[in-house]
């Protein structure tokens, strides 16, 4: 997979903006309007004591000086009510980014990406970093980009406008208060490149902490903690990820907690020489009392405007990282091809697999779990895969499926190499069952078709339900097909069993009429009489496609048409059930070893 890129300030400020101009311009640009109203009310604030002492020093006339005072004075309010417009539009333009945009572009990048990158280490932990920069909406990750970039430009402005004031003074104040300001500057950045270092550490204990809190919360587990007096144990992980995660914290806190102390002495000896030195102008009569109050406010100001700035660049460069964790897993590439260049078989035709020295390894480094693999599955043939746990059953099939990308070795459809057909269209050939797939918290027909709020064939649906053996249940559901699965989430819902969940996916791709259906342990969480079922209307069920039936049932390969039994890496036997019976090798011991159960 490819290494993380380097993302620059430009880079990252430039594809924000470019997010934010698709989601609102308009709030944008409103949002900016903060900068100049902030900086203008700081400039009066500024102004302010220097015009009322001096006009007790020079004493106007009272009608100058109250018109003076009631335009000062709607001009700050004016302001003040503009940058809190800005700020709330800012603050609401950041959260609904958030949550209405850029969520959606993680949800269409974990959807859309190549399985095998969304699976891997890498991918898993880019996509755990990009999830959390996402977490918070404007109070930290991504979310804060915007409202962090509008308070660095005010910080900015403020910076230059009152060091404006100041060199009015003495152009050399600003240049040496700048030296102290550079320092804290060092410490804030410091500070956040040692946050960026952990940051790597702190999503792998969340990822743990993140895999108890949301596999534990759903029903099916709930029996299990229960019978099994899990509460305690799983309070123990959590309690561990929790700590590893406040330690990687605590250490991050305490360098922080040193440059601070280290920012308060720079602050104090910043400060009072600058104020040591006004006074002496005073004193020399070189500067007004109004004067004074004017620079003094605009000395100690700058000081804060400074120490502003210099946070809001680390907070800067925090968001900006966020960013660049968000960017890193939404362009991570695609190593299948988008496009293609042939043309998928019709989808009534069967259609035939050829596998060509095919090895696979998930990591090279603890070798393959698949190697030289050579299997062709004519077009309509009815294939079993066995062999024990581990054997690379439902990897061979997620190869086939082009999920997974072999190693070695090629993969051919109706003799066609299938890198030379786009990704997506490829998986139109496929209807597949998996071990580990599931429902929606959406209608049962919904569930079945799979194209929410798009034209579904009932009559279909209904035809599949039958075939899956789905339909007495359907039936007793007083929505029928428009029932809502997941109870706890959908409201007047129903829960389906593990043995009624399967045959729902069952439905599933047998509505989806692919010219290659998989099943892989499609029968598991059935009774013997569903399971009966299912065998007994195998032959519809696959009439007319290549299918592919995963199973450690021996019983249940009978009526395949061949069958496969993959043991250290490889082939290991081939043939129907009688002849690997008359073979009397691994396949003969495994059934005898089972059947002995329903024969003794």
């Amino acid at each position: 997979m490819q290494e993380k890129k380097g993302y620059s300030l430009y880079s990252n400020f430039k594809y924000i903006f470019q997010e934010l101009k698709r989601f609102s311009m308009s709030s944008v640009l409103i949002s900016f309007m903060e900068v100049p109203a902030k900086v203008i009310v700081a400039l009066i604030t500024v102004y302010t004591p220097k015009i009322v002492l001096d006009a007790i020093q020079k004493p106007a006339t009272i009608k100058e000086f109250i018109l003076t005072i009631i335009a000062v004075t709607i001009l700050l309010v004016f302001m003040f009510i503009l940058e809190l417009y800005a700020h709330n539009t800012a603050e609401h333009c950041a959260n609904a980014f958030i949550l209405t945009h850029m969520h959606c572009i993680w949800l269409n990048k974990a959807a859309d990406m190549d399985y095998e990158a969304f699976t891997s280490e890498s991918g898993k932990q880019k996509a755990e970093k990009a999830r959390e920069a996402l977490e918070g909406e404007s109070r930290e990750g991504v979310g804060t980009y915007f409202p962090r970039l509008v308070t660095m430009l005010i910080n900015t402005a403020g910076f230059v406008s009152y060091s404006a004031v100041i060199i009015n003074l003495n152009p050399f104040i600003v240049p040496i208060l700048l030296i102290f300001y550079l320092f804290n500057l060092g410490g804030a950045l410091y500070v956040e490149r040692v946050k960026q270092a952990a940051k790597d550490d702190i999503a792998k204990a969340n990822r743990k902490l993140n895999y108890i809190a949301y596999r534990t919360r759903g029903l099916d587990i709930g029996k299990d903690i229960r019978l099994y007096s899990m509460a305690g144990w799983l309070r123990a992980m959590a309690f561990k990820a929790k700590r590893e995660n406040i330690q990687i914290q605590t250490k991050v806190a305490d360098r922080q907690f040193i440059v601070n102390l280290f920012n308060i002495v720079l602050v104090f000896v910043r400060d009072g020489g600058a104020y040591a030195y006004l006074i002496y102008m005073v004193l020399q009569n070189n500067i007004t009392i109004g004067d004074f109050a004017l620079y003094f406010v605009a000395i100690t100001g700058l000081g804060d405007w400074f120490a502003q700035l210099a946070v809001s660049i680390g907070e800067m460069a925090e968001a900006n990282n966020y960013v660049t964790d968000f960017r890193d897993f939404v362009d991570i590439p695609d190593s299948l091809n988008r496009e293609g260049t042939k043309r998928l078989p019709d989808s009534n035709d069967t259609v035939s697999i050829r596998l060509e020295n095919v090895s696979y390894a998930y990591d090279t480094a603890k070798g393959n779990v698949l190697e030289g693999i050579n299997l062709h599955i004519k077009a309509g043939e009815k294939l079993a895969i066995v062999g024990s746990n581990g054997a690379g059953k439902t990897t061979l099939i997620k190869i086939i499926c082009g999920l997974l990308r072999a190693s070695e070795g090629n993969v051919y459809i109706n003799d066609v190499e299938i890198n030379q057909f786009a990704r997506d269209d490829y998986y139109e050939l496929f209807s597949a069952v998996f071990q580990d797939s599931g429902v929606l918290p959406v209608s049962i027909a919904d569930n079945i078709a799979l194209n929410m709020g798009g034209h579904k064939d009932y009559n279909r649906i209904e035809e599949c339900i039958s075939l899956a053996g789905l339909k007495e249940k359907i039936e007793s559901l007083p929505s029928e097909l428009e029932t809502n699965l997941v109870r706890y989430i959908s409201e007047n819902g129903t829960e389906f069993s593990g043995g009624e969940i399967q045959k729902l996916l069952l439905a599933r791709a047998l509505y989806k009429n692919a010219p290659v259906i998989i099943l892989d342990e499609p029968t598991a969480a059935l009774d013997p009489i569903a399971e009966s079922h299912i065998y007994q209307s195998y032959n519809e069920l696959t009439r007319g496609k290549t299918a592919i039936f995963i199973s450690h049932r021996l019983s249940s390969t009978r009526f395949c048409d061949r069958i496969i039994l993959l043991d250290d890496k490889g082939i290991a036997e081939t043939g129907n059930h009688d002849e690997l019976m008359a073979n009397n090798r691994k396949y003969a011991e495994m059934f005898r070893i089972q059947s002995q159960y329903y024969t003794d």
